[in-house]
């Protein structure tokens, strides 16, 4: 992925731009949502969950994750009806940062409202990243798009690239795919290696 996409140029976007024409594309898109996730600690300013796991609020953090969403799951139950699905990618590396001990909790709620998640370890990449880098942080939706979505050194985002050639998006949706084929699903995953678990307090 990462060579498919320092080949091509994209259309840098700030993170407004990303989020409105993300969702814009959504709208016709026309197959699977692929999002893949490598970074092992992201920041996420306006979460109140994660703003309350970064100040140390761990039950608080979890009962504002566990606080039904019904527009969340609309969204998800639509993009079903229209045979496509959000389809998460998540490589984590063991033992878990603090921050995934909480992304993995609240992602347990994700799930439940109709996102499907994957999960791989590092080491399950490793051969492909010596190779060709570290797994890039992407939105593909369906054949339409691909965003490389960018973070500065702290993991907050800050915007997005988009390519929409259709080599790029096809490698990167064939690429994406071929990974979650070899995935663990999400609940298998959580019950082993995260159910119950606190984090530390968070360092940020």
């Amino acid at each position: 992925m990462r060579d498919l996409l320092r080949a091509a140029s994209g259309q840098r976007l700030s993170l407004p731009e990303y989020e409105a024409d993300f969702y814009a594309t959504v709208e016709s898109v026309d197959g699977p949502i692929l999002k893949t996730e490598r970074i092992q600690t992201f920041r996420e300013p306006g979460s109140p969950s994660w703003e309350a796991y970064a100040a140390g609020r761990w039950h608080e953090a979890l009962t504002i994750a566990a606080q039904p969403n019904p527009e969340l799951a609309q969204f998800f139950a639509r993009l079903h009806e229209r045979g496509s699905g959000l389809h998460r990618l998540r490589v984590v590396e063991l033992p878990l940062t603090p921050y995934l001990i909480w992304e993995l909790n609240f992602l347990r709620f994700r799930a439940e409202a109709g996102e499907r998640i994957h999960v791989l370890t590092a080491d399950a990449v490793s051969e492909l990243e010596q190779a060709h880098g570290l797994v890039p942080e992407l939105m593909v939706a369906g054949t339409k798009a691909v965003y490389d979505v960018r973070y500065d050194e702290a993991g907050t985002p800050i915007g997005a690239e988009k390519f929409v050639q259709p080599e790029i998006v096809e490698g990167c949706r064939s690429q994406v795919q071929t990974l979650l084929a070899r995935a663990e699903p999400f609940e298998s995953f959580f019950d082993r290696e995260v159910d119950g678990r606190k984090p530390p307090v968070a360092r940020l």
